[in-house]
This record gives C-alpha cells, structure tokens and sequence, in this order.
C-alpha cells in the first residue's frame, strides 16, 4: 500500500517481485500514485495539496537523474502488467495524477489484473491524510481496510510459518494470551 510517490513504489515493487519470483504479494493498493513521470501533469494554480512546481520538485527529489521511462520510475511503461496482485486505485476527482491512477488502473485491466478504481468526487490530491478537511477520507480508509482484509483473508499462509507456542500466564505474569507488559484488553493501561 502507498500513497502518491509511495503508490508509485508499491506499484514498482509488485512488479520487481513478479519478475524476481518473490515474495508472494496478495495485494496493491495504490492511492492517487505516479504512475507515468515522462508525462506533464495538468496542475491547477490553485490546487491547494500538488502545485506544479512541487511535482517538478518531487520528481527530481525521486528520480534525480534517473531515467523517467525507465518502469521503476513511471510503472505504467512496464512491458508486461500481467500476474501482478489484484489492485485497489483510489484517485481525487481534482488530483493532477487523477490521470495516472486511471491509466494504469486500465493496464492492469487489459493484462487480466483485478482492479477496483475509486474516484472520489470533489476530492484533492492526499485527501486521505486530512480527513477532518476532505469529507470523504473516512470513506476511502473504509474502502482500504475491507479491500486489504479481504485480500489478506484469502492469501495462502506460507510453508513456513511457524505458530508461536501459548503465552502462559505465571504467578503474577500476564493473562494467558496477553504478551508481557501488555493490558488486556478489557482494561486499561494503569
């Protein structure tokens, strides 16, 4: 999961572990990412989060000299999208990468990906970080949480995984299955 430039790297990340054989990733959620650095972005002057002159910023503090088309910067120009992990985009209806977050949504889809793309109406670029602000913040961290429980619940537990023997509780120890130094969770902290 990452927001923007972190959409970005989670995006670069699913594919780098395809190609590389691993680790399994059973799922990407990518909100209002970058997913194309060699495109210009339409900037509004009074975008109140994402100013043209920030992503100009931002994309040189990411990439320095690095080459923009190259699929670790700008994940949409990778060759192949297929076998990647299911996707949820979330994208703000006046985001300047509103644009990247569709398209790569589309790529995903064309490569037989599973996508579920969000538009959230009215909403700027970051609006999940002020949710006292943009009203439908609340909404789209609901949306991430069933998604990624959903798609955690269905992903295969590794060969090996080891269970952890049971926290016994000691004369004047913690509560069976309460870790050391932790309340349960009935109660408090003192």
């Amino acid at each position: 999961m990452g927001e923007s430039a972190g959409g970005t790297l989670s995006a670069v990340m699913c594919l780098l572990a395809r190609d590389r054989g691993g680790p399994a990733i059973s799922h990407q959620a990518l909100l209002y990412p970058a997913a194309d650095l060699t495109r210009s972005h339409p900037v509004s002057l009074t975008s109140p989060f994402l100013s043209g002159p920030e992503m100009l910023a931002y994309r040189r503090y990411y990439i320095g000299d690095g080459d923009a088309g190259d699929f670790r910067a700008s994940p949409l120009l990778a060759g192949d999208h297929s076998g990647l992990p299911p996707a949820l985009i979330q994208v703000g209806e006046h985001d300047p990468l509103r644009g990247d977050g569709v398209a790569y949504a589309d790529a995903l889809r064309a490569a037989g990906v599973p996508v579920r793309l969000t538009e959230y109406v009215g909403m700027p670029h970051g609006y999940l970080n002020f949710p006292g602000l943009c009203r439908l913040a609340p909404q789209a961290l609901a949306e991430i949480c069933a998604e990624q429980k959903a798609a955690l619940a269905q992903a295969p537990a590794p060969a090996s995984a080891v269970q952890a023997p049971p926290v016994l509780a000691a004369e004047g120890g913690p509560e069976p299955g309460v870790s050391p130094g932790a309340a349960p969770a009935d109660r408090a902290p003192t």
